[in-house]
């Protein structure tokens, strides 16, 4: 939402609104189909359940079912995606199943969660696997007990039983995976396997670390070796965007360039391994994540993946239009992305004396945009105050400060119940945009600046500001 003259809107209940549009309205990108299952769960004494599906990072609510006059649930219904299934009551998970190839079939569950499914082998073979891998968790976890609570357990005998039960385990798990190559939990298993590390990296059986850089390159390379980017099914699982957040966050440098790269090599390799499905995914969910966000952090990653991403080669559904609007919108954030060079705001104050941003020589500047009829401005703003006045020398910094509301009356009535010792002109955004090309939508929006005039953090949260000061201050 554009705000020209009056700031009176919350800033962070307009960010959290636009994040809730977009996640309530995911892309339908998965393969979808038809969906006819009856469910009868026995000792279930609500009368409704729940039937809720994953997409990507998101849990989406597919229907409400009532119990019937048999005390079974039905539900009927079109264009679900595939993937895993959620059965809950109220606010908790009872089971989960799946959504694949069998379009019509029965799962009965009785009241020790002994399952039955009648006319779809993929769930049947899920529950099997599911109730064999509980069962030697359930094992693992007595076991554990009954060493810490009985001082004369025969511990030989017990680790014994665990081994044992532990290569049954095992050994039913590669049956399974080589039987059904092609099952849901087979995929899931052979997609989310790290990349073998190749002897030359290793020192004994330790990771080289004078080869470490060469390594993570290497792991960032082949990351996405063994996932099948043809199968639909593994983005209705809550396991990719683990893999995906993995991938963004913890093996990529987090700059903007360099998430921007990450992001594109894995949509180009989606695309020519027939996942455009996971390319649209992938790009719809980083640009919805840092777009019209007012942080460095996330305005850094935007135009990073805007410049490296966006272009008609590599993202070709997107259209012409919004490529340029996007473009646009990365250049007009460029400008004020960190390590860049701030405008030279001049201007007066309430008595008339001109200040010149320039003129300031202190160790850090906070560029304090707000408005006198802004509630959000108002908000914690004493935390502002208070780091202003307990370490102002401390730190050496000033806070150069524009109140841009255009009522002169509440601009004045402000100043008379706030005499701040800092800096205060008076402007508007019609005027910045004018002379800076400066767009300040919404207020507060605080830069932080240092000696040479250099962004070092831009965010409309005043605490913000304290902890990146005190942060650097640290490491000096």
């Amino acid at each position: 939402m554009k705000v020209k003259s009056k700031f009176k809107h919350n800033t962070i209940n307009i960010i959290k609104i636009l994040f809730l549009f977009f996640i309530l309205s995911p892309i339908n990108l998965l393969s979808q189909q038809r969906y006819d299952i009856t469910f009868k769960i026995r000792d279930i004494y609500d009368s409704t359940i729940i039937i809720k599906s994953y997409f990507g990072k998101d849990i989406i609510v597919i229907d409400t079912l009532r119990k019937n006059k048999d005390n079974s649930f039905h539900l009927v219904k079109d264009n679900i995606n595939k993937g895993i299934g959620i059965v809950g009551v109220g606010k908790y998970e009872i089971f989960t199943f799946l959504f694949d190839k069998s379009n019509k079939f029965e799962i009965e569950m009785d009241g020790d969660w002994n399952y039955l499914v009648k006319g779809c082998m993929d769930n049947d073979l899920y529950f099997e696997f599911q109730k064999a891998n509980t069962n030697i968790r359930k094992l693992e976890k007595n076991l554990k007990k009954e060493l810490k609570d009985n001082n004369i357990a025969n511990k030989d005998s017990l680790e014994n039983i665990y081994r044992e039960e532990s290569k049954s385990f095992i050994n039913f798990q590669n049956q399974f995976y080589k039987n059904y190559p092609n099952h849901l939990m087979t995929k899931l298993v052979t997609a989310f396997e790290d990349p073998k590390i190749p002897e030359h990296f290793l020192k004994g059986k330790e990771l080289d670390t004078l080869q470490l850089k060469e390594f993570v390159y290497y792991y960032r390379k082949h990351y996405w070796d063994k996932f099948d980017f043809s199968d639909p099914r593994l983005l209705g699982t809550p396991y990719f965007f683990k893999k995906l957040k993995t991938y963004i966050s913890d093996i990529t440098l987090q700059k903007g360039d360099s998430i921007g790269e990450s992001i594109k090599d894995v949509v180009l390799l989606a695309s020519k391994n027939n996942g455009e499905i996971y390319a649209k995914y992938i790009v719809d969910n980083y640009l919805k994540s840092y777009r019209n966000v007012p942080f460095s952090y996330s305005e850094e990653k935007f135009v990073g993946i805007v410049d490296r991403v966006i272009n008609s080669q590599t993202t070709p559904w997107i259209s012409i239009s919004e490529i340029e609007t996007l473009r646009i919108e990365s250049d007009k954030l460029r400008p004020l992305l960190p390590n860049k060079i701030f405008k030279n705001i001049e201007g007066k104050d309430f008595e008339g004396k001109t200040y010149d941003l320039y003129d300031l020589k202190n160790k850090y500047i906070i560029v304090y945009f707000w408005s006198a009829g802004c509630e959000s401005c108002k908000m914690n703003l004493e935390v502002l105050e208070k780091f202003y006045r307990d370490f102002k020398k401390v730190y050496d910094f000033e806070i150069f400060s524009i109140d841009l509301d255009d009522n002169m009356d509440k601009s004045l009535s402000f100043r008379k119940n706030h005499p701040f010792d800092w800096i205060v002109l008076k402007d508007s955004p019609e005027n910045l945009k004018e002379k800076y090309n400066l767009d300040i939508e919404m207020t507060p929006d605080l830069y932080l600046l240092d000696r040479d005039k250099k962004i070092i953090n831009h965010t409309p949260i005043y605490n913000q500001i304290e902890e990146t000061i005190r942060r650097i201050e640290k490491k000096e």
